[in-house]
Protein backbone atom coordinates (compact mmCIF):
# COMPACT_ATOMS: atom_id res chain seq x y z
CA UNK A 1 0.00 0.00 0.00
CA UNK A 2 1.53 3.18 -1.12
CA UNK A 3 2.03 6.55 1.55
CA UNK A 4 -0.14 8.32 -1.00
CA UNK A 5 -2.97 6.23 -1.05
CA UNK A 6 -3.01 6.32 3.06
CA UNK A 7 -2.54 9.63 3.01
CA UNK A 8 -5.68 10.37 0.95
CA UNK A 9 -7.62 7.81 3.14
CA UNK A 10 -6.80 9.83 6.33
CA UNK A 11 -7.44 13.07 4.90
CA UNK A 12 -11.00 11.29 3.49
CA UNK A 13 -11.49 10.06 7.25
CA UNK A 14 -10.71 13.59 9.21
CA UNK A 15 -12.97 15.24 6.25
CA UNK A 16 -15.61 12.83 6.80
CA UNK A 17 -15.04 13.32 10.88
CA UNK A 18 -15.38 17.09 10.65
CA UNK A 19 -18.47 17.40 8.79
CA UNK A 20 -20.16 14.68 10.96
CA UNK A 21 -19.08 16.89 13.99
CA UNK A 22 -20.76 20.04 12.34
CA UNK A 23 -23.74 18.11 11.84
CA UNK A 24 -23.76 16.73 15.39
CA UNK A 25 -22.99 20.26 16.46
CA UNK A 26 -26.21 21.65 14.68
CA UNK A 27 -28.37 19.08 15.72
CA UNK A 28 -27.35 19.64 19.72
CA UNK A 29 -27.96 23.40 18.90
CA UNK A 30 -31.73 22.99 17.88
CA UNK A 31 -31.78 22.86 21.74
CA UNK A 32 -30.93 26.20 22.46
CA UNK A 33 -34.45 27.85 20.96
CA UNK A 34 -35.97 29.76 24.28
CA UNK A 35 -39.61 31.08 23.12
CA UNK A 36 -41.15 33.55 25.13
CA UNK A 37 -44.84 33.94 25.26
CA UNK A 38 -47.14 35.81 27.35
CA UNK A 39 -48.86 39.70 26.73
CA UNK A 40 -47.81 43.36 26.23
CA UNK A 41 -44.98 42.47 29.51
CA UNK A 42 -43.84 40.19 27.65
CA UNK A 43 -43.70 42.19 24.33
CA UNK A 44 -41.75 44.85 26.24
CA UNK A 45 -44.34 47.94 26.06
CA UNK A 46 -43.09 51.14 27.54
CA UNK A 47 -39.31 49.50 27.40
CA UNK A 48 -38.24 51.65 24.25
CA UNK A 49 -36.72 48.55 22.54
CA UNK A 50 -35.50 46.69 26.21
CA UNK A 51 -37.68 43.13 27.28
CA UNK A 52 -36.71 40.44 29.44
CA UNK A 53 -36.02 38.51 25.52
CA UNK A 54 -33.53 41.17 24.50
CA UNK A 55 -31.97 40.77 27.72
CA UNK A 56 -31.19 37.35 27.16
CA UNK A 57 -30.29 37.60 23.62
CA UNK A 58 -27.40 39.66 24.79
CA UNK A 59 -26.66 37.37 27.68
CA UNK A 60 -26.86 33.97 25.72
CA UNK A 61 -25.03 35.06 22.34
CA UNK A 62 -25.90 33.64 19.00
CA UNK A 63 -25.74 30.21 19.84
CA UNK A 64 -29.44 30.67 21.30
CA UNK A 65 -32.53 31.99 18.93
CA UNK A 66 -34.48 33.36 21.46
CA UNK A 67 -38.20 34.34 20.21
CA UNK A 68 -40.38 37.14 21.81
CA UNK A 69 -44.30 36.21 21.43
CA UNK A 70 -45.42 38.54 23.26
CA UNK A 71 -48.77 40.33 21.81
CA UNK A 72 -50.34 43.05 24.08
CA UNK A 73 -54.03 43.45 25.14
CA UNK A 74 -54.14 39.57 24.92
CA UNK A 75 -55.90 37.63 27.73
CA UNK A 76 -54.96 33.89 28.83
CA UNK A 77 -57.05 32.78 26.25
CA UNK A 78 -55.99 34.32 22.60
CA UNK A 79 -52.32 33.62 24.19
CA UNK A 80 -53.40 29.97 24.65
CA UNK A 81 -54.82 30.49 20.94
CA UNK A 82 -51.51 31.96 19.77
CA UNK A 83 -49.14 29.40 21.56
CA UNK A 84 -51.44 26.09 20.40
CA UNK A 85 -51.91 24.82 24.77
CA UNK A 86 -55.33 26.28 24.42
CA UNK A 87 -56.40 26.02 20.74
CA UNK A 88 -58.95 28.35 19.27
CA UNK A 89 -61.54 26.99 16.45
CA UNK A 90 -64.45 28.30 14.17
CA UNK A 91 -67.96 27.33 15.26
CA UNK A 92 -69.65 26.79 11.45
CA UNK A 93 -68.74 24.98 8.76
CA UNK A 94 -67.16 27.81 5.93
CA UNK A 95 -65.62 27.21 2.88
CA UNK A 96 -62.22 27.90 1.96
CA UNK A 97 -62.00 29.33 -1.76
CA UNK A 98 -59.65 27.02 -3.93
CA UNK A 99 -58.06 30.11 -5.01
CA UNK A 100 -56.45 31.59 -2.05
CA UNK A 101 -59.23 34.60 -1.75
CA UNK A 102 -59.95 35.25 1.72
CA UNK A 103 -63.34 34.20 3.10
CA UNK A 104 -65.01 35.71 6.28
CA UNK A 105 -65.00 33.71 9.63
CA UNK A 106 -68.86 35.09 10.42
CA UNK A 107 -68.95 34.78 14.08
CA UNK A 108 -65.56 34.77 14.98
CA UNK A 109 -63.33 32.35 16.59
CA UNK A 110 -63.68 30.57 20.13
CA UNK A 111 -61.15 28.95 23.08
CA UNK A 112 -61.64 25.10 23.18
CA UNK A 113 -61.28 25.89 26.95
CA UNK A 114 -64.45 27.13 28.02
CA UNK A 115 -65.64 28.12 24.98
CA UNK A 116 -65.38 32.11 25.20
CA UNK A 117 -64.31 34.54 21.97
CA UNK A 118 -60.80 34.93 21.49
CA UNK A 119 -59.64 38.27 19.89
CA UNK A 120 -55.74 37.40 18.25
CA UNK A 121 -54.75 39.97 15.75
CA UNK A 122 -54.96 43.45 17.88
CA UNK A 123 -51.95 44.82 18.42
CA UNK A 124 -49.97 41.66 16.60
CA UNK A 125 -49.67 38.48 14.92
CA UNK A 126 -46.74 36.82 16.51
CA UNK A 127 -47.04 33.13 15.88
CA UNK A 128 -50.03 32.88 14.89
CA UNK A 129 -49.21 32.41 10.29
CA UNK A 130 -49.01 30.28 9.01
CA UNK A 131 -52.09 28.28 10.67
CA UNK A 132 -53.56 25.09 9.32
CA UNK A 133 -57.08 24.20 9.56
CA UNK A 134 -56.80 19.88 9.16
CA UNK A 135 -54.08 19.73 6.34
CA UNK A 136 -54.78 22.90 4.54
CA UNK A 137 -51.91 25.65 5.47
CA UNK A 138 -54.29 28.99 5.85
CA UNK A 139 -53.41 32.51 6.61
CA UNK A 140 -55.63 34.47 8.94
CA UNK A 141 -56.39 37.77 9.29
CA UNK A 142 -58.38 40.71 10.58
CA UNK A 143 -59.91 43.73 9.53
CA UNK A 144 -62.26 45.98 11.43
CA UNK A 145 -63.32 43.37 14.21
CA UNK A 146 -63.70 41.25 11.61
CA UNK A 147 -61.88 37.48 10.66
CA UNK A 148 -61.01 36.17 7.47
CA UNK A 149 -58.75 33.43 6.82
CA UNK A 150 -57.72 31.84 2.90
CA UNK A 151 -54.73 29.04 1.82
CA UNK A 152 -52.15 29.84 1.37
CA UNK A 153 -51.32 27.45 -1.84
CA UNK A 154 -54.47 28.20 -4.54
CA UNK A 155 -55.73 24.13 -5.44
CA UNK A 156 -58.23 22.87 -7.84
CA UNK A 157 -61.42 22.70 -5.56
CA UNK A 158 -62.67 24.23 -2.61
CA UNK A 159 -62.50 22.93 0.67
CA UNK A 160 -65.34 22.83 3.16
CA UNK A 161 -64.41 22.66 6.72
CA UNK A 162 -66.54 20.53 9.59
CA UNK A 163 -67.99 22.46 12.34
CA UNK A 164 -65.89 23.41 15.43
CA UNK A 165 -62.91 22.94 13.54
CA UNK A 166 -59.54 23.28 14.87
CA UNK A 167 -57.32 26.78 13.89
CA UNK A 168 -53.64 25.45 14.51
CA UNK A 169 -50.99 28.15 14.76
CA UNK A 170 -47.39 28.12 13.59
CA UNK A 171 -46.39 28.63 17.07
CA UNK A 172 -48.01 25.38 18.08
CA UNK A 173 -45.60 23.43 15.99
CA UNK A 174 -42.67 24.55 18.57
CA UNK A 175 -41.81 23.08 21.34
CA UNK A 176 -38.48 22.45 21.38
CA UNK A 177 -36.02 24.26 23.60
CA UNK A 178 -37.47 26.46 26.66
CA UNK A 179 -40.55 28.11 27.54
CA UNK A 180 -41.16 31.28 29.40
CA UNK A 181 -44.97 31.37 30.32
CA UNK A 182 -45.70 34.71 31.56
CA UNK A 183 -49.59 34.91 31.51
CA UNK A 184 -52.39 36.71 33.41
CA UNK A 185 -52.07 40.44 33.47
CA UNK A 186 -55.00 41.25 30.95
CA UNK A 187 -57.79 38.11 32.71
CA UNK A 188 -59.08 35.06 30.67
CA UNK A 189 -60.08 33.24 33.78
CA UNK A 190 -62.42 33.10 36.68
CA UNK A 191 -60.42 31.63 39.70
CA UNK A 192 -56.83 31.17 40.44
CA UNK A 193 -57.22 27.51 40.53
CA UNK A 194 -58.28 28.16 36.94
CA UNK A 195 -54.99 30.27 35.48
CA UNK A 196 -53.15 27.60 36.90
CA UNK A 197 -55.48 25.08 35.05
CA UNK A 198 -54.35 27.49 31.95
CA UNK A 199 -50.79 27.63 32.81
CA UNK A 200 -50.63 23.17 32.73
CA UNK A 201 -52.42 23.15 29.06
CA UNK A 202 -49.66 25.70 27.84
CA UNK A 203 -47.00 23.05 29.57
CA UNK A 204 -48.67 19.69 28.66
CA UNK A 205 -48.82 21.02 24.70
CA UNK A 206 -45.03 21.74 24.93
CA UNK A 207 -44.56 18.56 26.04
CA UNK A 208 -41.83 18.41 28.92
CA UNK A 209 -41.25 20.46 31.76
CA UNK A 210 -38.26 22.50 30.21
CA UNK A 211 -40.39 26.17 31.35
CA UNK A 212 -40.21 29.09 33.58
CA UNK A 213 -43.38 30.26 34.61
CA UNK A 214 -43.40 34.46 36.01
CA UNK A 215 -47.05 35.61 37.41
CA UNK A 216 -47.58 39.17 37.04
CA UNK A 217 -46.56 42.46 38.97
CA UNK A 218 -49.92 43.82 38.26
CA UNK A 219 -52.46 41.20 39.49
CA UNK A 220 -50.85 38.56 40.76
CA UNK A 221 -52.65 37.42 44.63
CA UNK A 222 -51.19 35.20 47.65
CA UNK A 223 -53.28 31.88 46.47
CA UNK A 224 -52.21 32.52 42.31
CA UNK A 225 -48.48 32.14 43.90
CA UNK A 226 -49.41 29.70 46.27
CA UNK A 227 -50.78 27.58 43.26
CA UNK A 228 -48.71 28.49 40.90
CA UNK A 229 -45.10 28.02 43.52
CA UNK A 230 -46.90 24.72 44.82
CA UNK A 231 -46.92 23.36 41.61
CA UNK A 232 -43.98 24.50 39.89
CA UNK A 233 -41.87 25.05 42.61
CA UNK A 234 -38.36 25.87 41.17
CA UNK A 235 -39.89 26.65 37.96
CA UNK A 236 -41.63 29.56 39.17
CA UNK A 237 -40.81 33.30 39.30
CA UNK A 238 -43.39 35.36 42.05
CA UNK A 239 -42.38 38.88 39.68
CA UNK A 240 -45.01 40.65 42.33
CA UNK A 241 -42.36 39.91 45.02
CA UNK A 242 -39.38 40.43 43.68
CA UNK A 243 -40.25 44.13 42.43
CA UNK A 244 -42.07 45.18 45.61
CA UNK A 245 -38.61 44.00 47.07
CA UNK A 246 -35.68 43.45 45.32
CA UNK A 247 -35.54 45.22 42.51
CA UNK A 248 -35.34 48.71 43.01
CA UNK A 249 -31.55 47.35 45.15
CA UNK A 250 -30.62 45.35 42.42
CA UNK A 251 -30.78 48.27 40.35
CA UNK A 252 -28.55 50.08 41.92
CA UNK A 253 -26.30 47.28 42.78
CA UNK A 254 -26.27 46.64 38.69
CA UNK A 255 -25.15 50.13 37.81
CA UNK A 256 -28.60 50.98 36.46
CA UNK A 257 -29.36 53.60 39.15
CA UNK A 258 -27.30 55.70 41.08
CA UNK A 259 -26.31 54.64 44.44
CA UNK A 260 -25.89 58.34 45.34
CA UNK A 261 -29.15 58.07 48.04
CA UNK A 262 -31.22 59.66 45.18
CA UNK A 263 -33.13 55.95 44.88
CA UNK A 264 -35.24 54.48 46.48
CA UNK A 265 -37.22 57.97 46.68
CA UNK A 266 -39.85 58.76 49.33
CA UNK A 267 -42.75 57.51 46.75
CA UNK A 268 -40.88 54.08 45.49
CA UNK A 269 -40.60 53.30 49.47
CA UNK A 270 -44.19 54.09 49.68
CA UNK A 271 -45.02 51.94 46.84
CA UNK A 272 -42.71 49.23 48.28
CA UNK A 273 -44.64 49.49 51.68
CA UNK A 274 -48.38 48.63 50.24
CA UNK A 275 -46.57 45.80 47.96
CA UNK A 276 -46.41 47.90 44.74
CA UNK A 277 -43.52 48.25 42.34
CA UNK A 278 -41.82 51.29 42.25
CA UNK A 279 -42.44 54.15 40.04
CA UNK A 280 -39.04 54.30 39.22
CA UNK A 281 -39.02 51.06 37.11
CA UNK A 282 -42.17 51.59 35.82
CA UNK A 283 -43.14 53.57 32.61
CA UNK A 284 -47.01 53.59 33.68
CA UNK A 285 -49.28 51.52 35.94
CA UNK A 286 -48.43 48.69 34.81
CA UNK A 287 -45.78 48.60 32.18
CA UNK A 288 -42.17 48.60 33.31
CA UNK A 289 -39.28 51.35 31.75
CA UNK A 290 -35.95 50.40 30.36
CA UNK A 291 -34.70 49.33 33.83
CA UNK A 292 -37.36 47.50 35.02
CA UNK A 293 -37.18 44.84 32.03
CA UNK A 294 -33.86 44.59 32.29
CA UNK A 295 -34.50 43.34 36.14
CA UNK A 296 -37.33 41.39 34.75
CA UNK A 297 -34.49 39.98 31.79
CA UNK A 298 -31.94 39.38 34.63
CA UNK A 299 -34.36 37.50 37.17
CA UNK A 300 -35.17 35.01 34.24
CA UNK A 301 -31.93 34.84 33.20
CA UNK A 302 -30.60 33.96 36.54
CA UNK A 303 -33.68 31.25 36.81
CA UNK A 304 -32.67 29.81 33.78
CA UNK A 305 -29.00 29.80 35.04
CA UNK A 306 -30.08 28.06 38.45
CA UNK A 307 -32.01 25.21 36.49
CA UNK A 308 -29.51 23.97 34.24
CA UNK A 309 -31.22 25.43 30.90
CA UNK A 310 -27.85 27.44 29.57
Amino acid sequence: MSLNFIKRISFIYLLTLNISCSVQEKIENTDKVLIDIGDSLTAGSGGDGNSMSKVASDSLGSDWTVKNMGVGGENTLTIGARHGGIPMYIKQSITIPKDGSKVEIPSGLYSSYNNEKVLPLLQGSAGINPCRIDTIQCKLTRNQDKYYINRITPASTDYKTKKNSTILTSLSNEKEGVLTIFIGQNGGYASSSELLDQIDLFVKHKGNDNVIIITSHGNSTAEIVKLARDKYQSKYIDLKEYMNTYAIYDAIEFGLLPSNGEYPTVEDLDRMDKNKTPNTLLKDGIHFNSIGYELLGRLRYKKGKELGYW
